[in-house]
């Protein structure tokens, strides 16, 4: 069982390192910025959402290493190094806040191509419902980057 009281003081410092990695897809024709993948359409993404704190310990065992979920799809649509990491903040609501990066050739085709997957449409079906948009949200909010050290 996760405790949330032996893990939230790592995951606030999780907090700090995502909103400093986080890009909002909005450079991602900056070969500057991305030298390292400078043949792709790489891209770093953070985004943020709210979780329902009434289904948190169920979010966090669908979430569990052990569970495979749709791990091997993010894979195969080009998304590495995904990351959820949650917090409950001052406002007394938890937040979850993720990062992934993506080392594709078209991001547009490989997200409608993972959107159409009948099993992430299951999985979104399980999980959508224990997430709650941030106001004027539908989903989860893109974050810009602020900064990335190489």
């Amino acid at each position: 069982m996760i405790s949330t009281k032996n893990i939230s003081g790592i995951l606030a410092v999780a907090v700090i390192f995502i909103i400093c990695s986080c890009n909002s897809g909005n450079n991602r024709n900056n070969k500057d910025e991305n030298k390292i993948s400078t043949d792709k359409d790489f891209r770093r993404v953070g985004m943020v959402i709210k979780i329902d704190s009434t289904r948190l310990e169920e979010y966090l065992t669908l979430h569990a290493d052990s569970n495979p979920g749709v791990r091997d799809l993010l894979v195969k649509y080009n998304l590495r190094n995904f990351s959820i990491f949650f917090t409950k903040l001052d406002d007394g609501n938890y937040y979850e806040f993720g990062y992934y990066e993506y080392v594709g050739k078209d991001y547009d085709k490989d997200m409608a191509a993972l959107d159409a997957e009948p099993r992430n449409k299951e999985w979104l079906k399980i999980c959508n419902p224990m997430q709650i948009p941030l106001k004027g949200e539908t989903a989860w909010k893109k974050m810009d980057k602020v900064y990335f050290n190489y």
